[in-house]
């Protein structure tokens, strides 16, 4: 059983852990680079804008800040849980991978501003619309929730009715092996009995 238990995590330690950290140092790189400086990147396209965002992704709910460290630690110990639990099922996905690892990614990158802050480093704005100043933990949040609604929608369905198919095959493949000896077992008892009379 133990032996089992190391395979099965070496197994699961793949690239896509890999890739939330490599995220969550991206994020941080970035808010250390440009925190505090204002310029414009792309004529009327892209501007880094230093704000500090006491709310939620994009500036949404400003304040609450134990609440919102509270919610997303529950948040991420309840993706990891759910990841060691079901990585058997959906960890071949492709969008569940990339969903997985973006999101926890980039809930990391926030949680460790507001932990070490008490507020979130943005500097990302876009000049061409009226839109919150965002992040690279933003971004690696709302691509990742993209990514597990197309799997959630397209693929999760038909996986759990591949392993429902693939339950049923065996089960019948089960009855047809248990039907063959039960013939091959009355034939053997017809033999013996003739052979008994003989």
């Amino acid at each position: 059983m133990v032996i089992k238990k190391i395979t099965y995590t070496k197994k699961r330690i793949g690239w896509w852990y890999l890739l939330t950290i490599g995220i969550i140092i991206l994020d941080l790189v970035s808010k250390i680079l440009l925190d505090g400086k204002n310029f414009e990147v792309i004529s009327g396209f892209v501007s880094f804008i230093s704000v500090h965002n006491e709310g939620a992704s994009f500036g949404i709910l400003n304040g609450a800040q134990v609440f919102f460290i509270i919610i997303a630690v529950l948040f991420g110990i309840g993706m990891v849980l759910f990841d060691i639990l079901y990585n058997k099922n959906f960890g071949s996905n492709g969008w569940y991978k990339v969903g997985f690892t973006l999101i926890l990614g980039g809930l990391i990158g926030n949680l460790i501003d507001r932990i070490a802050f008490g507020y979130v480093r943005d500097f990302i704005h876009l000049d061409f619309m009226n839109f919150p100043v965002f992040n690279v933990a933003d971004i690696s949040l709302t691509v990742g929730c993209i990514c597990l609604a197309v799997f959630l929608l397209f693929f999760c369905r038909f996986e759990k009715t591949e392993n429902i198919n693939s339950k049923s095959q065996t089960t019948d493949l089960n009855s047809t092996q248990k039907t063959k000896t039960a013939k091959n077992t009355t034939e053997s008892d017809k033999n013996k009995t003739l052979n008994d009379k003989k």
